[in-house]
């Protein structure tokens, strides 16, 4: 079936102006409408790949609380992953086009970790637990999994905000002693698209983020980022792009290959790219076990399936999973 142009499938759209309406289009096109970006003068992620020791990946991570880590799975593992998200998901690459339309949604969540087994060699791939058990330290495991299929979360937030914003908590984005990892595995079928991750580089940490707007010379605070997703709900009144579009400069756009990940801190803030064409990809987010995640970790482990799970990531070294399992198997 061929797809057809946005007009048939969607309607005609009113054309409202937007902030590259008020800025210098270009020398020849329209390549400086979009503005500056003044992330673009630094580095603001780390690169790797498949081979790299998990040692230099924490240090990346640690330097910049995002890492591209390139080729992970082969393109016909990453294929094996992004059928196991369709079948999951339930939403097949042509049913974008209901999405699109509006007719359907797309998926997001599901905990596949805890409901199908076959996802948890992804959860536990090598170089993702390597990288992860050298970031978090001996008391890691994973505690939170989603597939999204046509699904795309706009909006710049951070995941896990009752403890990345919690007043003394040790995740604060003050002055962070500890993180969440969320890793993002980008799966299509071969020779087809990967995808993209938006970020507001050293977010995650007050500190960085503040020496790193002094070095770019950033005016503006954390916090003006952080209406992005209520600038972005006006919008269906409005239809005025001006305020999004300049804070949308601002985005450093990372994009991936099928079979890459992304290995972030999830407090920095981030958001999903504009929903193009059919995209899938699996989510998977670890912690260190302690007294502030020991009350979240400990409630999602329900079922036999959920035990079984959490007794093959003990087995591959994921210390907080045996704490965890002793926590639960008292109860």
């Amino acid at each position: 079936m061929a797809l057809t142009n946005a007009e048939e499938i969607a309607g005609r759209q009113d054309v409202v102006p937007s902030a590259r309406a008020s800025r210098r289009i270009g020398n020849y096109f329209d390549e400086l409408s979009r503005g500056i970006n003044p992330f673009g003068f630094i580095p603001t992620f780390g690169v790797a790949d498949a081979s790299t020791p998990p040692e230099e990946i924490a240090s990346l991570f640690d330097k910049f609380g995002l890492v591209k880590v390139r080729g992970v799975y082969s393109p016909k593992e990453s294929e094996a992953l992004h059928k196991l998200c369709v079948e999951f998901s339930k939403l097949k690459p042509l049913d974008f086009r209901e999405v699109f339309k509006g007719t359907s949604k797309g998926f997001t969540g599901g905990a596949p970790v805890l409901n199908d087994k076959r996802f948890w060699p992804y959860a536990a791939n090598k170089s993702v637990r390597e990288a992860v058990q050298k970031i978090l330290g001996p008391n890691a495991t994973e505690f939170g999994s989603s597939v999204a299929a046509h699904y795309s979360a706009r909006g710049l937030h951070r995941d896990y905000r009752q403890l990345c914003e919690k007043a003394g908590s040790a995740y604060h984005v003050s002055d962070p002693q500890k993180r969440i990892v969320r890793v993002l595995h980008y799966c299509a079928a071969e020779n087809m698209q990967g995808g993209m991750l938006g970020v507001i580089p050293f977010s995650h940490n007050e500190k960085k983020f503040a020496e790193q707007s002094k070095r770019i010379g950033l005016k503006q605070p954390i916090e003006w980022f952080d209406t992005h997703r209520s600038e972005l709900t006006k919008l269906r009144e409005t239809k005025n792009f001006a305020k999004v579009d300049e804070i949308d400069r601002h985005i450093v756009w990372v994009a991936t290959d099928p079979g890459d990940v992304l290995i972030t801190n999830s407090a920095m803030l981030h958001c999903g790219e504009h929903m193009l064409s059919p995209r899938y990809f699996f989510v998977s987010s670890y912690t260190e076990i302690n007294d502030e995640t020991l009350p979240m970790a400990a409630p999602q482990i329900k079922t036999e399936t959920a035990k079984a799970y959490h007794r093959y990531l003990a087995d591959l070294g994921f210390g907080g999973s045996k704490a965890l399992l002793t926590k639960v198997e008292k109860v």
